[in-house]
């Protein structure tokens, strides 16, 4: 090759690569709100993780609950890294979120095994799987392949078998589970579930420890409250509630710092309106970033666009949310904000012709759904603060 057509083709190279270098994103966003964060992410909750812990340690099952985006998945994905790494327990998370038959939530927990084990251990599960001749496998073509090609199979056997797996792990080695179970309160879609469960875990208190996350309190209460219910009084209840704004305060200043920027005085509105909401602060801090350039400091304009961008973002859904509710129930919501947390204020019920009876029973819905929860001067509060505003914006 001739040395000006060489040269020529060394100098093309090199412009490559500077473009490519140009190209790659640096300056990156740090607020994440549109899916679970990391757990070395996570703005605080040491305190309910090594509650989390204690439990599992002793053996102990535990009832979490919280309203939805509240970060019980982060919460949980922290407790089982933690746990595997500080006391050596197998991790196995396991989302029920919209199972719907027994064959659902068998490929939940063979998808979750197969996620979570490693090493010896994964390949003595497995040899004990294919050994049971239900189709099971860590690998690819697991239950749901079989039920894809022979739509007719039974599952149950199978999830049998998936169940006693925490006995399979002692048998390996002396290995304790660590079992999250999220998004718990879909089980009540899969008839006679919970009974299933509980004619498993009552015998696995020396061998695992599960964790029972759900997001609708009503439908939780349910399960684990009621006489009748298989699992009732199985499950130590947690709570997880709201960020404190020191917290908070402490995250975003310094995210924004290490990404070459200063919340400057926004910081305050932007508590003010996240109200201790866990995604909905990550939501607020990402639309206040996303206005500030590298080495600037937020302004109060800056913060009213970015709140402004987020109640766009969110409208669609508020419409849905607000759509799903009866009229009784839009009605409470209204009388919660004018009659600042106190929903049964005479004249409010009048000015919204809303009974005091009629208002009793909505409440007692909104409960269960986790809209409205009582603040610590047991006035009623809507969980999500940016709905409050926005059904504040309506009257």
């Amino acid at each position: 090759m001739p040395v000006s057509a060489r040269t020529t083709e060394w100098y093309l190279a090199g412009l490559l690569e500077g473009i490519l270098a140009d190209a790659v994103i640096t300056d990156v966003n740090p607020f994440v709100y549109s899916r679970p964060i990391e757990p070395d992410q996570i703005v605080d909750r040491d305190e309910e993780t090594q509650a989390l812990l204690k439990n599992a340690v002793g053996g102990h099952y535990v009832r979490l609950y919280a309203p939805r985006k509240y970060g019980k998945t982060s919460l949980l994905r922290r407790a089982l890294a933690d746990g595997e790494r500080q006391e050596g327990l197998v991790p196995v998370l396991v989302d029920l979120y919209g199972v719907v038959s027994l064959a659902d939530v068998a490929v939940r927990f063979e998808r979750a095994y197969a996620k979570e084990l490693r090493g010896a251990i994964r390949g003595r599960i497995e040899e004990f799987l294919q050994k049971t001749g239900l189709g099971l496998s860590l690998g690819a073509f697991g239950i749901s392949a079989r039920l894809q090609l022979e739509p007719k199979t039974d599952p149950l056997p199978a999830l049998h078998a998936l169940l006693d797996l925490p006995l399979r792990l002692e048998e390996s080695g002396g290995f304790r589970a660590y079992i999250a179970l999220d998004e718990f309160q879909d089980i009540r879609k899969v008839h006679s579930l919970d009974g299933l469960l509980r004619s498993h875990i009552q015998f696995q208190g020396e061998v695992a420890s599960y964790v029972f996350a759900g997001s609708e309190p009503g439908l939780m209460k349910q399960l684990f409250e009621h006489k009748e219910a298989p699992l009732y009084g199985s499950a130590v209840p947690l709570r997880l509630g709201r960020l404190r704004d020191d917290d908070l305060a402490d995250y975003v200043a310094e995210r924004f710092r290490q990404t070459k920027r200063s919340v400057g005085e926004t910081l305050n509105p932007l508590l003010a309106s996240a109200k201790g909401h866990p995604q909905r602060a990550m939501l607020l801090a990402h639309r206040l970033w996303e206005e500030v350039e590298q080495e600037g400091t937020a302004t109060l304009d800056d913060w009213e666009r970015a709140h402004t961008a987020a109640l766009d973002e969110l409208q669609p859904e508020f419409e849905a949310q607000w759509r799903g509710l009866d009229t009784s129930e839009q009605k409470t919501l209204r009388a919660i904000l004018a009659g600042e947390g106190s929903p049964y204020r005479t004249a409010v019920l009048e000015r919204l012709a809303l009974t005091k009876a009629s208002a009793q029973k909505a409440l007692q819905r909104l409960r269960e759904q986790a809209e409205i929860e009582a603040d610590e001067g047991r006035k009623q509060a809507i969980v999500d603060p940016l709905f409050a505003e926005w059904i504040a914006s309506l009257a």
